[in-house]
């Protein structure tokens, strides 16, 4: 007999979460369909490692819409893992992959973290915790101005264009604001689907949960945060570095 594609026998502590979370996947308009599958796979083989104790959350396997992996990982307390479910921070993290994220760093401009953020434009609405690039710190005004032919050639903060080599793409053009005390102004990487602070402003920094320190393959394989400061990370085997990060505007890059 074929096994069901989706054989959750033994993964009721998975099902629990993919329902409480399935939320979470929605600060992005594309998501891959198949993600459960992914997710619960790798539930599988984790179960039997060193990560057996991570909890696995997501929208797919009862909606056909992304969602998140989620756990503590094990021996390491300070530190906890996700699985990106959706389009929004391509290419630095693809759909599927995994981010280790630190709970006790404060979050500089570039680096990736795991926010809580409405999940729409009304303010008090619903929240939901997704992965987004910080930009602007308090203080900061971020913005895209156009030129004459209508596009943005980049986001600037306070008046100097970041030079941001890990996106997907162009930014659509939008005004400038000035980050307040207390708050960040986040992006995510594939402007063209992120739902992010262009939407809903600056939210606040007490809504970050973690700071990415590494992004992990689908066959293990770790590595630095593009664009993003280098931060130590949890003890592991093949951590590889990539290109230096993007310096903060107006600050030139280390010799």
């Amino acid at each position: 007999m074929t096994e069901p594609l989706l054989n959750v026998d033994g993964f009721d502590d998975v099902v629990a979460e993919l329902r409480d979370l399935a939320e979470q996947a929605g600060p992005s308009v594309r998501a891959r369909p198949d993600l459960a599958r992914t997710v619960l796979g790798r539930a599988r083989r984790r179960r039997l490692t060193r990560r057996a104790g991570a909890a696995v959350t997501g929208l797919a396997v009862v909606a056909a819409v992304a969602g998140v992996a989620a756990g503590a990982l094990h021996g390491h307390r300070g530190y906890f893992a996700e699985i990106e479910p959706s389009a929004s921070m391509r290419p630095t993290v693809a759909i599927g992959q995994t981010v280790v994220f630190s709970k006790t760093l404060t979050p500089a401009r570039g680096d990736v973290v795991m926010i809580r953020m409405p999940l729409g434009a009304i303010p008090g609405g619903k929240a939901v915790e997704t992965m987004k690039r910080v930009i602007g710190l308090p203080g900061d005004t971020v913005g895209c101005p156009a030129v004459a032919s209508g596009r943005c050639e980049g986001v600037t903060v306070g008046g100097v264009r970041l030079n941001e080599t890990y996106l997907a793409g162009d930014t659509p053009p939008f005004a400038a604001v000035t980050v307040p005390a207390g708050q960040v102004f986040v992006l995510g990487d594939d402007r063209e689907v992120s739902a992010d602070s262009r939407t809903v402003g600056p939210v606040p920094l007490s809504g970050v949960r973690g700071v990415a320190v590494r992004i992990e393959d689908g066959d293990g394989q770790a590595h630095l945060v593009p664009g993003a400061p280098s931060h130590p990370g949890p003890p592991d085997d093949g951590v590889q570095d990539l290109p230096p990060a993007v310096p903060p505007a107006g600050v030139a890059p280390a010799h």
